[in-house]
């Protein structure tokens, strides 16, 4: 098993084991490109300031819900590339809200993030 799928094997799990727990969760909101971008591949960056003049499309809103900060962070992340974002422009540092930490930032693509497949018109392959 190559080591980038054992580590997203792993991630996976404790994803699942966490939902059970109630310690993990996480959402997007907004209009994502329809592309995918691994996790590890999405910078994460303190605030709109930090990026200077980099040109960039906001995609929507990125909310990651775990028991340390730099997991909600991740979290954050992971629905930030499962729709096409390369970038994750935090709104606030992660707080604690209970018992977890709150990530909550700004999904975006500084344009250099994979684009969707076009399958406009390809209909259903033959048999």
């Amino acid at each position: 098993m190559r080591k980038a799928s054992r580590s997203l094997l792993l991630f996976s799990l404790a994803l699942a084991l966490g939902a059970c727990a109630g310690g993990y969760s996480g959402k997007f909101k907004g209009n994502g490109t329809g592309a995918r971008v691994p996790a590890s591949q999405v910078k994460t960056v303190a605030n709109k300031d930090a990026l200077g003049d980099t040109a960039y499309t906001t995609l929507g809103t990125a909310i990651g819900k775990a028991p340390t900060a730099q997991e909600a962070v991740d979290m954050a992340k992971q629905h930030c590339g499962m729709n096409g974002g390369n970038l994750l422009i935090l709104n606030t540092e992660p707080y604690q809200s209970g018992s977890r930490y709150i990530a909550d930032a700004a999904c975006a693509t500084d344009g250099s993030a994979p684009k969707a497949a076009n399958t406009a018109g390809k209909g259903k392959p033959a048999r």
